[in-house]
Protein backbone atom coordinates (compact mmCIF):
# COMPACT_ATOMS: atom_id res chain seq x y z
CA UNK A 1 0.00 0.00 0.00
CA UNK A 2 1.36 3.42 -1.01
CA UNK A 3 1.48 6.00 1.77
CA UNK A 4 -0.26 9.30 1.07
CA UNK A 5 2.89 11.41 1.06
CA UNK A 6 4.70 9.05 -1.30
CA UNK A 7 1.71 8.91 -3.61
CA UNK A 8 1.62 12.72 -3.74
CA UNK A 9 5.31 12.80 -4.66
CA UNK A 10 4.67 10.34 -7.48
CA UNK A 11 1.87 12.55 -8.81
CA UNK A 12 4.03 15.66 -8.68
CA UNK A 13 6.80 14.08 -10.72
CA UNK A 14 4.33 13.61 -13.59
CA UNK A 15 2.98 17.19 -13.65
CA UNK A 16 5.03 19.40 -15.94
CA UNK A 17 2.37 21.99 -16.80
CA UNK A 18 -0.37 23.75 -14.88
CA UNK A 19 -3.10 25.12 -17.14
CA UNK A 20 -5.56 27.61 -15.69
CA UNK A 21 -8.95 28.89 -16.68
CA UNK A 22 -8.97 32.71 -16.80
CA UNK A 23 -12.15 34.36 -15.50
CA UNK A 24 -13.24 33.33 -12.03
CA UNK A 25 -9.93 31.51 -11.57
CA UNK A 26 -7.12 33.99 -12.20
CA UNK A 27 -9.06 37.12 -13.14
CA UNK A 28 -11.95 38.74 -11.29
CA UNK A 29 -14.49 41.40 -12.18
CA UNK A 30 -13.55 44.08 -9.64
CA UNK A 31 -15.56 46.75 -11.43
CA UNK A 32 -19.10 46.91 -12.82
CA UNK A 33 -20.38 44.04 -14.95
CA UNK A 34 -21.88 45.39 -18.15
CA UNK A 35 -22.12 42.04 -20.01
CA UNK A 36 -21.89 43.60 -23.49
CA UNK A 37 -21.90 40.30 -25.35
CA UNK A 38 -24.88 39.00 -23.39
CA UNK A 39 -26.71 42.20 -24.30
CA UNK A 40 -25.86 41.64 -27.96
CA UNK A 41 -27.14 38.06 -27.77
CA UNK A 42 -30.40 39.18 -26.17
CA UNK A 43 -30.99 41.81 -28.81
CA UNK A 44 -30.15 39.33 -31.55
CA UNK A 45 -32.80 36.97 -30.22
CA UNK A 46 -30.72 33.94 -31.11
CA UNK A 47 -31.18 30.52 -29.60
CA UNK A 48 -28.75 28.98 -27.13
CA UNK A 49 -27.10 26.95 -29.90
CA UNK A 50 -26.16 30.21 -31.65
CA UNK A 51 -24.21 31.62 -28.70
CA UNK A 52 -21.12 29.46 -29.12
CA UNK A 53 -19.91 31.30 -32.26
CA UNK A 54 -19.34 34.40 -30.11
CA UNK A 55 -16.64 32.41 -28.30
CA UNK A 56 -15.17 30.56 -31.25
CA UNK A 57 -14.76 33.26 -33.90
CA UNK A 58 -12.04 35.88 -34.02
CA UNK A 59 -14.33 38.79 -34.86
CA UNK A 60 -14.64 42.26 -33.37
CA UNK A 61 -17.78 43.67 -31.74
CA UNK A 62 -18.21 45.89 -34.81
CA UNK A 63 -18.24 42.84 -37.08
CA UNK A 64 -20.69 41.03 -34.83
CA UNK A 65 -23.24 43.85 -34.73
CA UNK A 66 -22.93 44.34 -38.47
CA UNK A 67 -23.62 40.66 -39.11
CA UNK A 68 -26.75 40.89 -36.99
CA UNK A 69 -27.98 44.12 -38.50
CA UNK A 70 -27.60 45.92 -35.17
CA UNK A 71 -25.08 48.63 -35.99
CA UNK A 72 -26.98 51.13 -33.86
CA UNK A 73 -25.91 49.05 -30.83
CA UNK A 74 -22.19 49.41 -31.49
CA UNK A 75 -21.55 52.50 -29.32
CA UNK A 76 -23.26 50.87 -26.32
CA UNK A 77 -21.48 47.54 -26.86
CA UNK A 78 -18.06 49.17 -27.15
CA UNK A 79 -18.66 51.48 -24.18
CA UNK A 80 -19.85 48.57 -22.05
CA UNK A 81 -16.82 46.49 -23.01
CA UNK A 82 -14.47 49.36 -22.16
CA UNK A 83 -16.02 49.72 -18.70
CA UNK A 84 -15.87 45.99 -18.03
CA UNK A 85 -12.26 45.62 -19.19
CA UNK A 86 -11.18 48.52 -16.99
CA UNK A 87 -12.48 46.69 -13.93
CA UNK A 88 -10.65 43.40 -14.50
CA UNK A 89 -8.05 42.47 -11.88
CA UNK A 90 -6.04 39.43 -10.85
CA UNK A 91 -7.18 37.67 -7.69
CA UNK A 92 -4.77 38.63 -4.86
CA UNK A 93 -2.97 35.28 -4.64
CA UNK A 94 -2.36 34.77 -8.37
CA UNK A 95 1.10 36.32 -8.61
CA UNK A 96 2.46 34.33 -5.69
CA UNK A 97 1.04 31.10 -7.11
CA UNK A 98 2.64 31.81 -10.48
CA UNK A 99 5.98 32.50 -8.81
CA UNK A 100 5.76 29.24 -6.86
CA UNK A 101 5.00 27.26 -10.01
CA UNK A 102 7.89 28.85 -11.87
CA UNK A 103 10.20 28.14 -8.93
CA UNK A 104 9.11 24.50 -9.09
CA UNK A 105 9.98 24.38 -12.78
CA UNK A 106 6.40 24.00 -14.01
CA UNK A 107 5.09 25.35 -17.28
CA UNK A 108 2.14 27.70 -16.93
CA UNK A 109 -0.65 28.24 -19.44
CA UNK A 110 -4.15 29.65 -19.64
CA UNK A 111 -7.03 28.03 -21.50
CA UNK A 112 -10.23 30.04 -21.54
CA UNK A 113 -13.55 30.43 -23.31
CA UNK A 114 -13.46 34.06 -24.42
CA UNK A 115 -14.96 36.45 -26.90
CA UNK A 116 -12.41 38.38 -28.94
CA UNK A 117 -12.85 41.61 -27.01
CA UNK A 118 -11.28 40.16 -23.85
CA UNK A 119 -8.16 38.57 -25.30
CA UNK A 120 -5.75 41.51 -25.18
CA UNK A 121 -6.63 42.26 -21.54
CA UNK A 122 -6.08 38.63 -20.52
CA UNK A 123 -2.62 38.75 -22.06
CA UNK A 124 -1.85 42.08 -20.39
CA UNK A 125 -2.89 40.84 -16.95
CA UNK A 126 -1.07 37.51 -17.40
CA UNK A 127 2.13 38.28 -19.31
CA UNK A 128 4.85 35.80 -20.11
CA UNK A 129 2.90 32.54 -19.92
CA UNK A 130 4.09 29.54 -21.87
CA UNK A 131 0.86 29.35 -23.87
CA UNK A 132 -2.47 31.12 -24.30
CA UNK A 133 -5.24 28.89 -25.62
CA UNK A 134 -8.20 31.20 -26.12
CA UNK A 135 -11.38 29.82 -27.64
CA UNK A 136 -11.94 32.64 -30.11
CA UNK A 137 -8.42 32.15 -31.49
CA UNK A 138 -8.47 28.35 -31.78
CA UNK A 139 -12.07 28.03 -32.99
CA UNK A 140 -13.25 25.63 -30.30
CA UNK A 141 -14.44 26.00 -26.70
CA UNK A 142 -14.25 23.95 -23.52
CA UNK A 143 -15.28 21.23 -22.85
CA UNK A 144 -14.72 20.09 -26.43
CA UNK A 145 -11.79 17.63 -26.24
CA UNK A 146 -10.10 19.41 -29.14
CA UNK A 147 -9.18 22.39 -26.98
CA UNK A 148 -7.44 20.16 -24.43
CA UNK A 149 -5.54 18.55 -27.28
CA UNK A 150 -4.42 21.99 -28.39
CA UNK A 151 -3.13 22.65 -24.86
CA UNK A 152 -0.94 19.55 -25.10
CA UNK A 153 0.22 20.38 -28.61
CA UNK A 154 1.17 23.95 -27.70
CA UNK A 155 3.10 22.79 -24.63
CA UNK A 156 4.54 19.63 -26.17
CA UNK A 157 3.30 17.40 -23.37
CA UNK A 158 1.06 14.40 -22.77
CA UNK A 159 -2.37 14.84 -21.13
CA UNK A 160 -1.28 13.12 -17.92
CA UNK A 161 1.48 15.71 -17.48
CA UNK A 162 -1.09 18.54 -17.25
CA UNK A 163 -2.91 19.76 -14.16
CA UNK A 164 -5.96 21.77 -15.25
CA UNK A 165 -7.37 24.24 -12.70
CA UNK A 166 -10.57 26.23 -12.92
CA UNK A 167 -13.90 27.20 -11.38
CA UNK A 168 -16.18 25.35 -13.82
CA UNK A 169 -16.75 21.70 -12.98
CA UNK A 170 -17.93 20.99 -16.53
CA UNK A 171 -15.16 22.79 -18.42
CA UNK A 172 -12.22 22.79 -16.02
CA UNK A 173 -12.67 19.53 -14.14
CA UNK A 174 -14.79 16.89 -15.87
CA UNK A 175 -13.66 17.90 -19.38
CA UNK A 176 -9.93 17.71 -18.66
CA UNK A 177 -10.31 14.49 -16.66
CA UNK A 178 -12.15 12.84 -19.54
CA UNK A 179 -9.27 13.83 -21.83
CA UNK A 180 -6.73 12.21 -19.51
CA UNK A 181 -5.46 15.26 -17.68
CA UNK A 182 -5.31 15.76 -13.96
CA UNK A 183 -7.76 18.39 -12.78
CA UNK A 184 -8.56 20.51 -9.76
CA UNK A 185 -11.87 22.31 -9.33
CA UNK A 186 -11.60 25.73 -7.69
CA UNK A 187 -14.58 26.47 -5.43
CA UNK A 188 -14.36 30.26 -5.18
CA UNK A 189 -18.05 30.55 -4.31
CA UNK A 190 -17.29 28.40 -1.29
CA UNK A 191 -14.45 30.71 -0.26
CA UNK A 192 -11.59 28.61 -1.61
CA UNK A 193 -8.51 30.45 -2.88
CA UNK A 194 -6.33 29.38 -5.77
CA UNK A 195 -3.50 28.53 -3.41
CA UNK A 196 -5.78 26.32 -1.31
CA UNK A 197 -7.00 24.52 -4.40
CA UNK A 198 -3.58 23.55 -5.69
CA UNK A 199 -1.45 23.43 -2.56
CA UNK A 200 -1.33 19.63 -2.59
CA UNK A 201 0.22 19.85 -6.06
CA UNK A 202 2.97 22.33 -5.16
Amino acid sequence: MIRGDVKRDVIMTTISVVCFDAFGTLIQYAGPRTNPYRHLIQQSRVGRSERLPLLTRNVTPAELVQERGLLDMLPDIEAGLTVELAGLRLFPEVESVMQALRAAGKGVAVCSNLAQGYGATVRRLLPGLDAYILSYEVGVAKPDPTIYRIVCDRLNCHPDEVLFVGDSQRCDYHGPLAFGMKAQWLDREGGQTLLEAIKTHL
